[in-house]
């Protein structure tokens, strides 16, 4: 099942590691009613993200645009190269308050 079938559009996604052959992302969507959704997802480069996404249980939400962006901050900052990217992730935030 696609998160579209779920009626979410998506809004962004950022790495929050180095990809290796792998994948390590946050991604955010976005309901028919302006809620945001968050979620992570990981793993090497043979499954594709976001694929075992399926059911509402698999996303945080629905949150508000600062809930969401605090949550976001929160999951970047605390990964464990102290945050990958920070263009990526600045962009990442900023398409969250577009939205």
């Amino acid at each position: 099942m696609s998160t579209e079938a779920l009626g979410l559009t998506q809004i962004s996604e950022a790495n929050l590691s180095e990809p290796d052959y792998s994948f390590d992302l946050i991604g955010a969507w976005k309901d028919a009613q302006g809620g945001i959704y968050l979620s992570t997802d990981s793993g090497c480069s043979c499954p594709t993200p976001w694929e075992n996404h399926g059911q509402m249980d698999d996303f945080t939400g629905p949150l508000t645009k600062a809930q969401a962006i605090e949550e976001a901050t929160s999951l970047w900052s605390g990964n464990k190269d102290f945050g990958y990217d920070p263009p990526q992730f600045t962009k990442f935030i900023a398409d969250i308050n577009a939205a």
